[in-house]
């Protein structure tokens, strides 16, 4: 029997910068691709997938600015958003977890976010 405390989803659970909410644009496909691939992932289940486009907007957020940027409620209850998001979605899932911790410090959230800030301005083509 695995002991539920040394195991990783356990770890994934203790971590407190680890993605706890997702919220998404499900009607961008490259979005909904990509969030396809993550919610097949060991720990998926324990992270709460939003689909904003296709939902009401949580309390306390602005759909717009939801949907602008790829946003993430850590498990310490603090929302991140681009890079620091993706980060932290994947500290939150098995496969992906040692990119995360290693994707979550400089210089690679500065690099990670010049990146998504690319890919921003070619999803406006998209959608």
């Amino acid at each position: 029997m695995t002991d539920l405390a040394h195991s990783p989803q356990a770890a994934t659970l203790s971590d407190p910068r680890a993605a706890e909410r997702v919220f998404y644009d499900g009607a961008c496909p490259v979005c909904s691709k990509e969030i396809g691939w993550y919610r097949k992932m060991r720990g998926a289940e324990a992270v709460e997938w939003v689909d904003i486009a296709n939902g009401p907007t949580p309390e306390g957020f602005e759909r717009e600015a939801l949907l602008k940027r790829f946003t993430i409620v850590r498990r310490n209850g603090e929302a991140v958003t681009g890079a620091e998001a993706f980060a932290a979605l994947w500290r939150a899932l098995g496969p992906t977890r040692l990119l995360g911790r290693f994707s979550d410090r400089q210089p690679f959230l500065w690099i990670g976010e010049r990146l998504y800030r690319l890919f921003l301005k070619l999803r406006m083509a998209w959608r």
